[in-house]
């Protein structure tokens, strides 16, 4: 990967790694962990940008409470590191069955995330089809 120093592609896949496994296990602490304490957290589900830590930990446990542990999984499906800027681009697919209901809703999106000196994320922009999703979880409680 050219004009990407290797340590930096290290700590990036690092996060990457860290970050995935917070989501796929719904842990709000293990995600929050990586993030700084004045993160812009902006996530289509929220309508707004958050911001700081304890809104990426609330939100993950919201998630958590719809999909029961062991019933969803993120499945990380590329990684795209930015050369001109401490930046990355996490691209997944959600698969999961919402609390209450026996139909499984899928969909993908990315994560772009900007990474701070410190090595914590700092900004976050979550992109995805926020209608699509809300017409699925309608889908599978009306089901």
């Amino acid at each position: 990967m050219s004009g990407v120093d290797a340590g930096r592609l290290r700590v990036f896949k690092e996060i990457c790694d860290r970050w995935e496994r917070g989501w796929t296990e719904l842990d709000g602490d293990a995600v929050a962990e990586l993030c700084s304490e004045d993160l812009a957290y902006d996530e289509p589900a929220l309508g707004e940008t958050r911001r700081g830590r304890e809104a990426v930990r609330t939100h993950v446990q919201d998630m958590a409470r719809t999909f029961p542990s062991g019933s969803s999984s993120f499945t990380r499906i590329g990684l795209y590191i930015e050369v001109a800027r401490p930046a990355m681009v996490v691209a997944w697919r959600f698969s999961g069955i919402p609390a209450g209901t026996s139909r499984r809703v899928e969909f993908h999106g990315d994560d772009r995330l900007e990474v701070g000196e410190d090595g914590l994320i700092n900004s976050y922009r979550g992109l995805y089809d926020n209608r699509l999703v809300r017409k699925l979880l309608r889908d599978a409680y009306d089901g």
